[in-house]
This record gives structure tokens, C-alpha cells and sequence, in this order.
């Protein structure tokens, strides 16, 4: 039963989970908080890739670094191999940049 609870607990886990809100609000999301998205986040490489899960609730398309999310939908991207990836953030107002540091 604890093999069958762990299997379910890690298959289909992004490493990293971004919500954007109604409004352009954006947060990290784990199994057990929410967290304001910050400009420079570090994300652990699971296995051979990493996954980025965006899901955008909003009503306008939103951009963060690397990728593109349009109103109410959820994509996965994936980054092949560890660095730093960074551009354009349409939810930071103030420095308009996101970076992920993919380690």
C-alpha cells in the first residue's frame, strides 16, 4: 500500500507549479503552500528533464521568462538540461524580468 501511495504521489509532479491568478497575480505552488512568485527561482532537475507546469486563470495571456501561457490554460514545458533561463515576465510589474535557475 505505501508503494502504491508513493508511485501515485510522485507520477505526474511538475518540479515546479506557477499559478497565475485572476488579475496577473502569480504564485508557486506545492502540495501544501502558496507562495508570491519570485524574479529568481531555483528549480531541481527530476530524473532526465525537468518539468514547469504554468497554469494561467486569468483572462489575458501571460508571459514568464521562457514561456507563454494563454488565458485559462495549463501547459507543461520542459528544460532538457540544467542552467539559468531568464526574459520577459508580464506578472513582475515593477522589473518585468523572471529567472529560473535550473539546477
Amino acid at each position: 500500500m505505501a508503494v502504491g501511495a508513493l508511485v501515485w504521489y510522485l507520477s505526474d509532479r511538475p518540479a515546479l507549479q506557477i499559478t497565475v491568478e485572476r488579475g496577473g497575480h502569480a504564485f508557486v505552488k506545492t502540495l501544501w503552500s502558496k507562495t508570491a512568485l519570485p524574479e529568481t527561482i531555483q528549480v531541481h532537475q527530476v530524473g532526465s528533464h525537468t518539468v514547469i507546469r504554468i497554469s494561467n486563470a486569468d483572462s489575458v495571456r501571460h508571459v514568464l521568462g521562457l514561456f507563454e501561457v494563454g488565458p485559462g490554460e495549463t501547459r507543461d514545458f520542459v528544460i532538457a538540461y540544467a542552467g539559468t533561463f531568464g526574459g520577459f515576465c508580464s506578472t513582475h510589474p515593477a522589473s518585468k524580468e523572471l529567472v529560473y535557475v535550473v539546477e
